[in-house]
């Protein structure tokens, strides 16, 4: 594979690039990468690639010299990427899918980012590696060869671990030990000393579910949803879950539960509701069951709902923010959408249609 990065500081990736593995798979002949100045197609006497934008402070990346730079290096089969927070998330699958690329163009911004006439014209995609903001696309473009240059043959020793290591199936790795066995009290688990493969994969399963579940809840629904048909391990019964006169009932710890009626009862259309009951309406019957326990002995619990079609799916997101509540996350297909209410509880919200 064949990298060209394109940056205002070309300098900025020397020492990442010659060490460790990244440093071997280029001197293996596996990678090829080059980092290019902007500035070299910068205009006039001064090379400028700059200037301040309309409407608004700071400085911006000129659109002729960053389409001349990417014009100067690409190619028919080549794919340009910004590296943006404006993008789609970089996932283990958009890893392994760059990494069958044979050339790609990094485009890194820096100042207050890049004239978007430049990104309309010759930029393919825009990837991001979080929300949040950087001092250059530079370390964004670093993260993201690393990522997918572990999905290259023989970039790694062995190729299996690329396989087996956290997010690949979806969730996140469980714990790893070695020796000593005990360590200042704590052992390791017996399950791993014992020899049994089929118990040691059973258990590594329960373990990166249950991790999964409670640190990336997000991860988690989506790992559900893209897997409907397979038998998830069943976990120990919540008790936040019980049976009200045959109904489906969630039980959610509320700090106020006035205000969680009136948020409730108006985000899903429910009527009025009958004591501490919410109704909710649709084909399956649901009830939930609001309990006020103030702020300190509240626990937050994580729910799924799935809308049949796309217009309920984007009325209830438009009512869940009127109404106060928050829009945390989408997939990057947008079929799952993890919102927030007022007590921290985690919904995700879903419909198969939704694009």
């Amino acid at each position: 594979m064949e990298i060209d990065i394109l940056s205002l500081f070309p300098d900025y990736f020397d020492s990442p690039l010659r060490s460790s593995i990244l440093g071997r798979a280029i001197k293996n002949g596996l990678l090829k990468i080059q980092s290019r100045d902007i500035r070299e197609f910068g205009l006039g006497k001064w090379k400028q690639v700059d200037d301040a934008p309309f409407n608004n402070d700071g400085m911006l990346l000129m659109a002729e010299p960053v389409v001349q730079a990417i014009r100067y290096v690409k190619r028919r089969e080549s794919r340009v990427i910004h590296l943006s927070p404006q993008g789609v998330p970089l996932t283990a699958q958009k890893s392994r899918e760059l990494a069958k690329c044979s050339h790609l163009i990094f485009l890194c911004g820096h100042y207050e980012g890049i004239d978007e006439r430049a990104l309309e014209i010759e930029v393919d995609e825009e990837i991001s590696i979080g929300d949040y903001v950087l001092t250059n696309g530079g370390i964004a473009a670093l993260v993201v060869i690393d990522a997918l240059s572990r999905f290259i043959p023989g970039v790694l020793g062995n190729q299996e671990s690329a396989e087996k290591d956290s997010l690949e199936n979806g969730l996140l790795e469980g714990p790893q030990y070695t020796r000593p066995r005990v360590f200042e009290g704590r052992e390791v688990p017996q399950v791993l000393l014992q020899g049994d493969h089929q118990a040691i994969a059973r258990w590594r399963k329960q373990v990166s579910l249950d991790r999964t579940r409670e640190r990336r809840p997000d991860l988690y629904v989506r790992y559900l949803y893209d897997r409907e048909s397979e038998d998830v391990p069943q976990m120990e019964a919540d008790p936040k879950q019980s049976a009200f006169e045959g109904e489906c009932a969630v039980v959610l710890d509320v700090e106020n539960i006035n205000r969680s009626k009136r948020f409730y009862s108006k985000v899903f259309k429910s009527n009025q509701p009958i004591g501490d009951k919410l109704y909710i309406p649709g084909k399956t019957q649901m009830v939930l069951h609001l309990q006020e326990v103030g702020l300190k002995n509240k626990n937050t619990a994580v729910l799924s709902l799935r809308l049949d079609c796309e217009n309920d799916f984007y009325s209830f997101l438009g009512r869940w923010k009127m109404l106060g509540g928050t829009l945390e996350q989408a997939d990057d297909r947008g079929a799952v959408r993890l919102v927030r209410d007022f007590d921290g509880h985690l919904w995700a919200i879903s419909c198969k249609k939704a694009k």
